[in-house]
């Protein structure tokens, strides 16, 4: 059992961790082998993120002390928390592949998205998968710029085929 000064490390360490990070992001997962939980962390941390679990107590606290008040009525059951701490990680598309994975051709999910912070704006679990299921930053960006440079090269063609009807 925990002192009360460990519980207020604890405490302090994760408004720190709330405060510093790019995302954060409530789950939970049961009935999974110990193998499994190990994959997913490792993968994880692979991916630039970082897997904890807090106790919901604590947790709470946290949030309140960061004025992240949307979050606490999702702090129930078990509750691991993904914190992203640069927008570059990918570790939450990461883990949306692994809950495909592990919930594939099963009716009951062993991993779900409880909800969670982006930029410091509250998302809910349908939210944060669809924002998990996008390409990486990087990958829109140059699908918008092949989607454009096609244009301009059309637009192009067109202008050089009506210039050489008109000479």
């Amino acid at each position: 059992m925990l002192t009360k000064a460990e519980k207020k490390d604890q405490i302090e360490n994760l408004v720190k961790k709330i405060n510093d990070s790019y995302a954060i992001v409530v789950w939970e997962y049961h009935s999974l082998k110990a193998n499994q939980i190990s994959l997913i962390k490792a993968k994880i941390k692979e991916m630039q993120g970082l897997d904890r679990v807090y106790k919901n107590r604590v947790a709470k606290i946290a949030f309140k002390d960061t004025n992240k008040l949307e979050i606490i009525d999702y702090l129930k059951n078990s509750s691991s928390f993904l914190i992203i701490p640069e927008e570059k990680s990918q570790a939450l598309p990461e883990l949306y592949k692994l809950i495909k994975q592990f919930t594939k051709g099963k009716k009951d999910s062993q991993i779900k998205i409880k909800a969670g912070y982006i930029e410091n704006i509250f998302y809910g679990p349908k939210e944060i998968l669809e924002i998990a299921s996008l390409p990486a930053k990087e990958v829109l960006l140059s699908m918008l710029v092949s989607a454009l440079t096609g244009n301009i090269r059309n637009l192009a063609i067109v202008l050089t085929e009506v210039a050489k009807k008109e000479s």
